[in-house]
């Protein structure tokens, strides 16, 4: 899988708590509030799954249960999306 640029996208593989490993696609890294955060989708979903937001602890991924933590991640995202359409519409007008 790439992105709209044509660069390839990063693969993560995930070990469960029984021991079965899993491919995930990267599909944006982010920090909140000194956290990091990845977003991701099972490398073999079909294209409408939702991506899931994972919190980076070392060398773990944690889920995000608490809904206010995923609402500071989501805004983050939305914020860093509006930020490179800003950029593109100032390119484009250049």
């Amino acid at each position: 899988m790439g992105r709209a640029d044509g660069t390839q996208l990063d693969v993560i593989t995930v070990s469960d708590e029984q021991g079965h490993q899993h491919e995930f696609t990267v599909l944006e890294y982010v920090e909140v509030e000194d956290r990091r955060y990845v977003v991701v989708v099972p490398t073999d979903a079909p294209e409408d799954e939702a991506a899931v937001v994972l919190r980076v602890e070392g060398d773990t991924l944690v889920s995000v249960d608490d809904d206010e933590e995923f609402e500071q991640v989501v805004a983050a995202l939305e914020g860093s999306a509006d930020d490179l359409e800003g950029e593109e519409v100032q390119e484009d007008s250049q």
